[in-house]
């Protein structure tokens, strides 16, 4: 029997509602990932419940801001990665952002992941930022990018681009991480994909948004082959984002699979080139539950 390729796992979970009015379960995941092994827990990042069509009553947009939460789940956690999935860098001034993330892997002692991607609810851009075109999101995104980058290295930064500027910015104290915690790119259509390849530690992309099994595999040859044209000298990490149901749960977002056919979703995804899955589980009432049957399923069948 051939062997399995070996994947990582972390956790993650949405930052809005059923989550955020009972926001004690964040921390009850985080302290149980991290007891059973999983190497990281993410959380999504939106002010606004994204893709919902019409009216939807405010407490159904209820969110805990992401970052904040993280910083809070620094203090409560050891060992365990801490990172969102990912925060739009068009929607958050990059410097500030920068300032955040690096506060969270200080406190972390050096457990933060930025997942960065370029937004794609219309509604919350509008609702707490302005709106832009998907390429204008795209060339924010990359300067954005460059910018934290460099406010995470540099003694002292200007920085003179289309979208965002700065004048003699100081971020001090830097970073635990040597020039700042890994970047992780959630990336779908081509220009993200190249943007990925350009300057990012590591694909993450979701499976409710569009990385169907298909979509993953006709995609990491592209990010390869990009990575090869631009001359990157560091590897890049292949992940990706989704969940996992009991049989018979229905949900607006597609899921990775049942729980039941796990194993073979992800043996699919490894074979694709995934190296890396943070997945969550519905129903929440049974979240710690699936997630304790997962790793003792699933995980040591990919260890």
């Amino acid at each position: 029997m051939r062997a399995r390729k070996r994947v990582t796992f972390g956790i993650c979970a949405y930052n809005w509602e059923p989550f955020s009015y009972t926001p004690k379960i964040y921390e009850e995941i985080a302290l149980g990932a991290e007891s059973l092994g999983f190497d990281s827990f993410f959380v999504t990042d939106h002010f606004m419940r994204p893709h919902t069509p019409g009216f939807v009553p405010p407490r159904e947009h209820a969110t805990i801001e992401a970052w904040s939460l993280l910083s809070n789940l620094a203090a409560k956690t050891n060992t365990i990665k801490l990172g969102t999935c990912v925060t739009p860098i068009p929607l958050r001034r990059p410097a500030i952002l920068a300032k955040v993330v690096a506060t969270v892997d200080i406190l972390s002692d050096g457990r933060a992941i930025l997942g960065a991607g370029a937004g794609w609810d219309r509604p919350e851009f509008e609702g707490y930022g302005e709106w832009h075109s998907n390429s204008e999101r795209v060339e924010m995104t990359r300067e954005g990018i460059d910018l934290i980058r460099r406010l995470w290295s540099e003694d002292s930064v200007t920085y003179e681009g289309k979208y965002f500027k700065t004048k003699n910015a100081v971020l001090e104290p830097k970073p635990v991480q040597k020039n700042g915690p890994e970047i992780w790119v959630g990336a779908i259509h081509d220009k993200m994909l190249k943007l990925t390849a350009e300057m990012g530690d590591a694909w993450f992309p979701g499976r409710a948004v569009g990385a169907t099994l298909e979509h993953y595999s006709k995609s990491v040859p592209k990010i390869k082959k990009q990575a090869e044209v631009c001359g990157r000298k560091t590897p890049l990490k292949y992940a990706l984002m989704g969940y996992f149901t009991e049989p018979n749960v229905s949900l607006s977002l597609p899921a990775l699979g049942t729980m039941d056919k796990a194993n073979e979703v992800v043996e699919a995804y490894a074979e694709a080139g995934c190296e890396y899955i943070a997945t969550m589980f519905f129903p929440v009432a049974k979240f710690k539950e699936l997630m304790k049957n997962f790793a003792k399923d699933v995980v040591p069948s990919f260890s």
